[in-house]
This record gives structure tokens, C-alpha cells and sequence, in this order.
């Protein structure tokens, strides 16, 4: 399980290259000599994003999230948060066939960023607004990118949003690294036993001790309250009933005759 924040550090980018995160394979800067006649179009739905089996979340995110997915931390130096959307790569139970994000639940930052990515060119000290290329709900229909060659309040609205979720990303990464050091969080993986037959096992996370959490220093407790780190945190840790919502969509994958 892996999951990356959308920041590119390349100017252009082309072919599936190690260092550009999920949904991303042909990046370049937003140009109305080269994007002027693209539109965008968010009603052709959430297809691409169903690859995706987990997706990072940014702080402000956490507890909205926690109502609909299990949360769980990702694993190594830099751990964060992030809900969990199915149990194999590749798969999103939150996604129906026709591309359509299933009803009443939480789309992610993350989703709804794309196909808009920052671009932090090294050492340049500038930020500039990307694009996916290939993105599917780019093309002739939808909303103007462009209007006689000036930025419509699309690309407006798009770079606002990157930078927000960009700094949301950051403090939930600074979260993520305040529980690692208190040492609060242990390995842990999901297994699942098709009622069709056959299992499937979901590792490579991080979830949060609650005997550990509950033997904190208070000292540190009450430094993480007015920093406002607590509400995530018993959110993470609530989220863990999601997990049955995961499961009964598997499920129902399996029994529809679709690989889960």
C-alpha cells in the first residue's frame, strides 16, 4: 500500500516516471498557448481514480473522512494518513462501474485536485500551476480552461485549491511524524475471507496503539490539544468501524461476478 501527495518537482514530465505521484503521467505547466481550448469536465466522473486502494488525506480532512473509510497511517520514515478505499492494489470499492463516486461518501482532496498538480521547478523559488495531459475529463466538453487567452475562473479555483491541500498535506505529514516519534504507532494489516471464497490481505500500514496513546505524557497530550492534533487523532482511531463498509463492498464485488 503506497499513497503520495500531488506536488511535482519536474517542470514537464512525460511517460510514467518514478517521481510523479497517483493519476499523474504526463505533466506540464498550464499554458493558454498550449491548453487554450481545453475544457474541464467533472460530470464525466471519478473513472481514473479507480486504481486507487488508498489516497492520502490532509489534516483538515481526517475526521470527514473518518466516517466513511478506515484511516491508517502509511509506513516508513514519513508516515501520514490515509484512507483506505480496498483491500488489493488497483481496486476502488467507492467507485461504481460507470465512474460514478458511490453516494453519500467523502471524495478526497486528493481526487479532487486532479488534473491539477503544483509544480516546485528546484531552486527556481517559483510555483506554477500543472496539468495532467491525459487527463479523461479533459477535452472539448465542460468548463473553458481558458477565455480569449486569460485564465477562467477554473484554473483560478484549481491553483487555490493545490496550494491549500498543499499545506494540508504538510501538516498532515508534521501529524503523521509527532505520533512516529511518540512512538504510537505499530504495524498492522487487514485480512479478508470472501463469503464466495478465497481471502485477501491488505499490509505495508500503520495504525494507532490505544494502549500506547492512553500511557502518553501529559506534557505531550496537552501540547498536541492546542495544536490541534487530538481530533484527528480519536478520529483515526473511530475510523476502525469503517472497516466493515470496506468489507461488505468486497463483498458485494465478489458475489456481482466483479474481481475484488
Amino acid at each position: 500500500m503506497s499513497a503520495t501527495g500531488p506536488t511535482s518537482g519536474n517542470g514537464q514530465a512525460s511517460g510514467a516516471a518514478p517521481s510523479l505521484p497517483l493519476f499523474f503521467k504526463d505533466v506540464t505547466v498550464l499554458d493558454a498557448g498550449l491548453h487554450g481550448a481545453l475544457k474541464l469536465d467533472r460530470a464525466s466522473g471519478y473513472g481514473f481514480a479507480r486504481i486507487a486502494n488508498a489516497l492520502p488525506l490532509g489534516l483538515s480532512e481526517v475526521a470527514i473522512a473518518a466516517q466513511y473509510y478506515p484511516i491508517v497511517l502509511t509506513s516508513g520514515p514519513n508516515p501520514m494518513p490515509v484512507a483506505i478505499l480496498g483491500y488489493q492494489a488497483g481496486e476502488n470499492l467507492f467507485i461504481d462501474t460507470e465512474g460514478a463516486w458511490l453516494d453519500d461518501s467523502y471524495i478526497p482532496a486528493y481526487v479532487r485536485a486532479f488534473p491539477f498538480i503544483l509544480i516546485e521547478p528546484p531552486g527556481a523559488g517559483s510555483i506554477y500551476l500543472g496539468i495532467e495531459t491525459t487527463a479523461p475529463i479533459l477535452g472539448d466538453q465542460g468548463e473553458p480552461l481558458f477565455t480569449d487567452g486569460k485564465p477562467t475562473a477554473v484554473v483560478d479555483t484549481a491553483m487555490s485549491f493545490a496550494l491549500a491541500y498543499r499545506d494540508d498535506l504538510k501538516r498532515a505529514t508534521e501529524f503523521g511524524k509527532a505520533l512516529n516519534d511518540a512512538g504510537l504507532l505499530v504495524a498492522n494489516e487487514a485480512r479478508l475471507t470472501f463469503k464466495s471464497g478465497g481471502t485477501a490481505r491488505l499490509d505495508g500500514f500503520n495504525v494507532v496503539d490505544g494502549a500506547k496513546l492512553d500511557a502518553l505524557a501529559d506534557e505531550t497530550f496537552l501540547g498536541w490539544r492546542k495544536q490541534g492534533l487530538l481530533n484527528p487523532l480519536y478520529a483515526i482511531l473511530q475510523s476502525s468501524t469503517r472497516w466493515g463498509q470496506v468489507i461488505n463492498l468486497a463483498n458485494g464485488r465478489r458475489v456481482d461476478g466483479v474481481t475484488a
